[in-house]
């Protein structure tokens, strides 16, 4: 995942989750609201932002299992554009090469969140 993802869904998190409970329990402190609505208010995000914190965190890395395999191009490769490999789509790089939309290429490495194919020799196994 790029840094820009990763600060991204912080602050997302930051501004879905910890934002309304700050916001209930600075109105405890100014007065406006007594404490148990403010703690009525807050407790939902506040799990809410602990459970998602913990499953990030335990979230194991995906295993690219399909190395090797063959996809199709989505968008031409100049030498950079998208391919659907396994249901998922891609931005990809053909490393020294060109490739048009519709034709079939191999995985060879994901090297930061990038796909680097190669053309096939063959077309697509179906």
């Amino acid at each position: 995942m790029s840094r820009l993802a990763i600060v991204v869904a912080i602050l997302d998190d930051i501004f879905l989750f910890i934002l309304p409970a700050v916001l209930a329990l600075v109105l405890h402190a100014v007065g406006v609201v007594p404490l148990w609505i403010a703690l009525v208010v807050s407790a939902p995000f506040l799990a809410l932002a602990v459970y998602v914190g913990v499953k990030v965190v335990k979230e194991t890395p995906r295993g690219y299992t399909y190395l090797g395999g063959r996809g199709v191009v989505v968008e031409d490769l100049k030498p950079m554009g998208v391919v659907k490999i396994s249901g998922e789509y891609w931005r990809a790089v053909c490393d020294g090469c060109e490739a048009t939309a519709g034709s079939c290429v191999e995985l060879v490495e994901i090297r930061g969140g990038v796909a680097y194919v190669k053309p096939c020799r063959q077309g697509i196994r179906r």
